[in-house]
């Protein structure tokens, strides 16, 4: 039977016409409906805030100030270039727009307009970020830290963190961060060494405070200054946390610049220019952090 299909002959049939394949599908393509974001995918991940440094009277003064960002509508800045007549709108999350020579929205009001929420999730569990991004003296500085009289978000975030958690602090030292998400249990002289470094680190600090040194202009020098200058008068702000949740609080502070890193909580090598420079990595999960050598 085998072999008989084998040696069978096919039948020729006739010529079989087929339509050229080639086809421009771009235009039947942009036809079809854009499909629908699930919950995940609309929720935003980065919120953006624009705040708008103020002309001062001697800018004002001297013609700088030419209209170039103008708020239209709360989520939509108009930017026109000082000379053409061509505009381009940039829509941000939300704009906060100024009034004369001073900022509409004062630092309190932006703080809990921008950052409260933040601090909430990190009380949470949770993890935030924040940072400022914009040209020299637009007002980062101002907007980040403040000055003395008038903190900024980092000294209000600092203070709201510390009153919220008050009493549930865990004075401890054997549970350290490790990475980004992790953490280590210290042994005794491990802790033992972390309380010398402390020890250290505020001797060290009120030392260069009483000399008026090299701390005296510089951004440590602002920072420490904005977070112990809150406005009394203010009424502190306590959110809510859980009862029986302990909380240990570490802090780390480095400097990248030039695409180099630096530990700011170690002193500088004796006779060295530069603090020595870290390096940035990865765990198999991808997260991003400092190698070891960062406090």
């Amino acid at each position: 039977m085998m072999e008989s299909c084998l040696n069978t002959k096919a039948e020729r049939r006739d010529q079989v016409q087929v339509e050229d394949l080639r086809r421009d599908l771009l235009s039947e393509f942009s036809t079809l409906p854009y499909p629908q974001l699930s919950s995940t995918d609309e929720r935003e991940h980065l919120k953006v805030y624009l705040r708008i440094r103020p002309f001062s009277s001697a800018e004002s003064h001297n013609g700088e100030s030419q209209d170039c960002v103008t708020i239209e509508r709360p989520d939509t800045a108009l930017l026109k270039p000082p000379n053409p007549p061509l505009s381009a709108r940039l829509s941000s999350d939300k704009s906060l727009p100024q009034t004369g020579q001073r900022f509409q929205f004062s630092q309190k009001e932006l703080f809990q307009g921008t950052v409260k929420d933040l601090v909430k999730d990190v009380l949470e569990g949770g993890n935030s970020l924040v940072f400022t991004y914009g040209v020299t003296n637009a007002g980062k500085t101002f907007t980040f830290l403040g000055p003395d009289a008038d903190a900024g978000i980092l000294p209000r975030t600092l203070d709201v963190i510390f009153s919220s958690i008050d009493e549930q602090v865990f004075n401890g030292t054997s549970i350290k961060p490790q990475r980004c998400r992790e953490f280590t249990r210290l042994t005794a002289e491990q802790q033992a060494e972390e309380a010398a470094f402390k020890r250290h680190f505020f001797r060290q600090f009120k030392e260069n405070e009483r000399s008026n040194a090299s701390l005296q202009n510089s951004t440590n020098n602002t920072l420490f200054e904005g977070t112990s200058m809150m406005d009394t008068s203010e009424e502190r702000i306590n959110l809510e946390v859980d009862a029986h949740t302990k909380f240990s609080v570490w802090i780390s502070f480095c400097e990248i610049y030039n695409e180099n890193i630096h530990d700011l909580l170690e002193a500088a090598p004796s006779g060295a220019v530069k603090r020595i420079n870290l390096r940035l990595s990865q765990d198999i999960k991808g997260n991003s952090f400092i190698c070891a050598g960062f406090r």
